[in-house]
């Protein structure tokens, strides 16, 4: 008789992912935690760490499994909270494309589709409209890295990397 070994199934369910809040103001903490309780359906408590960069402010991780779309939704609130600055990433157990939504309030709100193989990937209507519509080969560059997501990853990185030295360790994200 052979010994079988359970593997832990990952992703069963619609849709799965990670959200990272790297700036918000300590006072309305328990509001962005009642605001995603809400939308996962279930009580929801997150660790809240005192931001590196930005001393009165925090973050926060959290991964979760829910319904496929809940990181639009999720993504389309916490905007809403017009001085969060945050990374949320939903991988879909149903279909190729998973999705990848940065948020940084002088920005405004990213989402880039991500392929199986964790790479962001611009579609043909896309192309066609930044080709279309840019002038100058600078016009072009900026457009396909705003595209890619480019501005929103640059303003995050410095967050990421203070977070990872401060020793937390959150999780890689896509290098964009």
């Amino acid at each position: 008789m052979s010994s079988l070994v359970r593997i832990e199934p990952i992703g069963i369910g619609p849709s799965f992912g990670s959200l990272i809040i790297y700036s918000a103001p300590r006072a309305v903490t328990r509001h962005i935690e009642w605001t995603i309780s809400n939308l996962l359906g279930l009580p929801t408590s997150l660790k809240w760490n005192s931001q590196p960069l930005e001393p009165s402010r925090m973050w926060c991780a959290l991964t979760w499994r829910a319904a496929e779309g809940t990181a639009a939704r999720m993504a389309s609130e916490l905007a809403g909270w017009h001085y969060l600055k945050f990374e949320l990433q939903e991988t879909s157990s149903n279909a190729a494309e998973n999705s990848l939504y940065m948020f940084i309030p002088e920005l405004g709100i990213f989402r880039g589709a991500v392929g199986p193989h964790g790479d962001l990937m611009i579609n043909e209507n896309q192309i066609n409209s930044i080709l279309r519509n840019s002038r100058r080969e600078i016009d072009l560059v900026t457009e396909i890295e705003k595209s890619l997501g480019k501005p929103w990853d640059e303003e995050l990185e410095c967050y990421r990397r203070a977070i990872a030295e401060d020793g937390e360790g959150v999780r890689d994200r896509l290098s964009v």
